[in-house]
């Protein structure tokens, strides 16, 4: 079966190479990118004596985030050398920025294509292999089978939209969900769908989402809010004015940021002190942004344009690595792509753990219940239409006791969620204490 991926990929691999050099011009090295992401990763050293090697693929800045105890916990172990890989931009600056120290290399993870996973294959040689979420990427995991290397999945989960597409292709995907050693799953819904997949149900286990696990972010102080507020120009210098009411669109996509703007021009005759803060998920859609702001009667500024020069309405966030800034001075979040035509969702988590008030739309497939569980413990709200938002936003606008409960019902919701790093850490070593007394 692996040749008929292989014979699929290849066309697939020729229409999005222009795509990714568009979307990525200008970050970074892109001869150094591009030639790692076909396979050219630098060679570690040597491999030492009684040392295993473990190559961790973690695609992007979040799941970097979610990894971190873990890898505190493996970097002090002198037995193990571990080969880190992420494909993201983003993620890779992350990487170099935070775990240099705890890793034997950071590098690309290479394209999915036989010629550039082989070549990468054969300058790390690890021994173990230890994939996040939802990596599976078909050749990666042949080359692992055929060097009889053994598989860890973590953190591991299955939107509606994957599970419907692996089902569609069963007799394509099947030898995929084969070739994993043991599974990890976030909840009990995934592990039900890896094991209807062909992953032996004495190989899953669940162990919860390791991204409710991250440790709060260091808490703004007041002074330190203002600030942030005064840099976006979302009030003068005056001390004496009182904190605007602000709402964040986390991580939006096309259609979403429009419809914020117009909902903005709608609330903002209620309200003069209303502010909107717009983190698109993309910030290469600037531009397309600025289009639809132009034709608005509103005063807006870009982060990446520097600080501005007189007080404004709308702020674009468009800079990567402020999410969580942007998130503790803002009053309510409006999550993104979940309104129509979207489906799949960006993670609510970071909002859900600084305690604010959520509001997303009806699609939120890749985050279904953990978005679920923050509307059964009264933290968030789901709007069918842009209308339902807009008379939701202007009820908690409304009402300071309500967004305290949903602030403080928060904590609930917390504590359900907290332990997964732990148990997924006994899992890892596990993991390693069988694989490892199977190849002596």
């Amino acid at each position: 079966m692996i040749w008929i991926y292989r014979l699929l990929f290849l066309p697939g691999l020729l229409v999005a190479l222009p795509r990714y050099w568009w979307q990525t011009r200008g970050r970074g090295s892109f001869k150094e990118r591009l030639g790692q992401r076909f396979g050219l990763v630098p060679r570690p050293k040597a491999k030492s004596p009684g040392k295993l090697r473990v190559w961790i693929q973690a695609v992007s800045v979040g799941e970097l985030q979610a990894i971190h105890p873990l890898l505190e916990s493996l970097g002090k172990r002198q037995h193990l050398e571990i080969i880190l890989t992420t494909t993201t931009v983003t993620g890779f600056q992350l990487a170099r920025e935070k775990y240099t120290r705890l890793t034997e290399q950071i590098a690309y993870f290479p394209i999915d294509f036989v010629n550039f996973s082989q070549r990468a294959w054969n300058r790390i040689q690890p021994d173990r292999c230890i994939l996040m979420e939802g990596e599976l990427w078909p050749e990666h995991l042949h080359q692992a089978t055929k060097r009889g290397i053994p598989v860890l999945l973590i953190n591991a989960r299955m939107s509606d939209r994957a599970f419907h597409y692996y089902t569609r292709l069963e007799v394509l995907a099947r030898p995929v969900f084969k070739s994993l050693t043991r599974v990890l799953a976030s909840s009990e819904q995934s592990k039900g769908r890896f094991v209807d997949l062909g992953v032996d149900p004495v190989d899953v286990a669940i162990t919860g989402n390791m991204k409710c696990d991250s440790p709060l972010p260091h808490s703004m102080s007041d002074g330190e809010g203002g600030q942030l507020l005064r840099e976006l120009g979302f009030f003068g210098d005056d001390p004496s004015r009182e904190k605007p009411f602000v709402i964040c669109g986390a991580s939006t996509w096309p259609g979403e940021e429009e419809a914020l703007l117009n909902i903005f021009l709608s609330l903002k005759k209620r309200r003069s002190d209303l502010r909107l803060l717009i983190v698109p998920r993309h910030m290469e859609r600037r531009e397309e942004i600025r289009r639809q702001l132009r034709n608005l009667p509103l005063r807006f500024h870009f982060r990446t344009e520097g600080l501005p020069e007189k007080p404004v309405e709308v702020h674009i966030g468009d800079t990567t690595g402020e999410l969580i800034k942007f998130l503790q001075i803002s009053q309510i979040v409006f999550v993104g792509r979940s309104l129509s035509p979207h489906t799949q969702g960006q993670t609510p988590i970071e909002a859900g753990l600084l305690r604010k008030p959520i509001l997303f739309g009806p699609g939120m497939s890749n985050f279904k219940e953990i978005a679920q569980s923050l509307i059964e413990h009264g933290v968030a709200e789901r709007v069918e239409r842009t209308a339902d938002l807009e008379q939701k936003l202007q009820e908690w606008m409304a009402d300071p006791d309500l967004l305290r409960e949903k602030s403080n019902n928060a904590k609930g919701w917390m504590e359900a969620h907290r332990g997964a790093n732990a148990k997924t850490l006994r899992g890892l070593e596990e993991f390693l204490q069988k694989t490892s007394r199977k190849a002596r």
